[in-house]
């Protein structure tokens, strides 16, 4: 329950150490060309690439990338992947099934795979062809390959500022903690026995609404949710919301903040029982405005942190168990 502050900062300079080496490894691969980037995952690492996907599209880049699920893209594939695609994954573990058979595919065709790989040694980090490896450096690892593809295409122009700034995210990252704990209790003290709960977000956090309730509330509390994008929100979900219904506002500050407005002037006519989580509630210090949408990823993640904190507490669930997930053969 307590908020280690120096392990919490220790992790987020974890990221920052590996921009450098990551930006390299996106020169060399510019340098050398290529038809397009894969960015393909499983479950949770799946919706931290889609978050970055959105980015892409905000900032209005052409450079054609492609996001697939690997258990879809095993069986599937897709007509675009080549020998010149690059493909780039995320992994804790580093032994996930579905990505450790995806190497395969990759390198039948002969194409390149840049990994993030926490664990050492693992069949992940041996595999791939280019390698940054930490611990909590995720996010870091997202921005860096993102941008640095995009700047170096023309398409980001402030890459150099941007990166110098995100610097200053440990440091806020360490406030934001603090700064959440006591709305994270409040929800966590009302909601942590709740049979539903409806996560709703939009653009760059819509991903981050279902993979909250996907990979926190419902694998590791067993928590029935269900995630829905504020764009899709009036085209049925609007229909089951009802006065005890608890209902979870995910804000970010991109485009689609206006799709939140309107999700939550709706959901508080109906529910008694909306909480909004807005990253523009924090400060960024030596953060530029106009760069605080991009880091709502990062900045939602980490309050959210306090969240799955008070629900392993007030559920008597520590986060690390599991009945099924890694536990039967499926």
């Amino acid at each position: 329950m307590q908020i280690d502050e120096a392990a919490i900062k220790r992790e987020h300079e974890n990221g920052i150490s590996i921009i450098e080496p990551t930006q390299k490894i996106v020169d060399a691969i510019c340098s050398q060309g290529y038809k397009n980037i894969f960015y393909i995952g499983i479950g949770g690492t799946y919706l931290y690439a889609s978050q970055f996907m959105h980015i892409v599209k905000q900032i209005g880049s052409t450079i054609p990338i492609y996001l697939e699920n690997a258990a879809d893209f095993n069986v599937v594939g897709n007509p675009h992947f080549c020998k010149d695609s690059i493909v780039i994954i995320a992994s804790i573990s580093g032994d996930t099934k579905e990505i450790v058979e995806l190497m395969d595919h990759v390198h039948a065709v002969g194409a390149k795979v840049l990994g993030y790989v926490e664990k050492k040694d693992s069949p992940l980090e041996k595999a791939c062809d280019y390698v940054v490896t930490t611990v909590g450096g995720e996010y870091y690892f997202w921005y860096t390959v993102t941008l640095r593809f995009l700047a170096n295409a023309g398409d980001f122009q402030k890459y150099d500022q941007f990166m110098e700034e995100l610097k200053c995210m440990p440091e806020n990252i360490v406030n934001i903690y603090k700064e959440s704990d006591n709305k994270a209790k409040e929800f966590a003290d009302k909601y942590c026995d709740s049979d539903l709960i409806y996560l709703i977000g939009s653009g760059n956090l819509e991903d981050w609404a279902t993979c909250y309730g996907m990979c926190i509330m419902e694998e590791m509390q067993w928590m029935p949710t269900r995630p829905v994008s504020a764009a899709n929100f009036f085209h049925g979900t609007l229909e089951v919301i009802e006065r005890d219904i608890p209902v979870m506002l995910i804000k970010g500050e991109d485009k689609t903040r206006v799709l939140m407005d309107r999700v939550e002037k709706f959901v508080n006519t109906i529910s008694a029982h909306v909480t909004v989580f807005d990253t523009r509630e924090y400060e960024l210090k030596g953060i530029s405005e106009e760069f605080r949408w991009m880091l709502s990823p990062l900045v939602a993640r980490s309050s959210f942190q306090r969240v799955s904190a008070h629900l392993e507490h007030n559920r008597r669930h520590p986060l690390g168990i599991r009945r099924y997930y890694r536990r039967l053969d499926y």
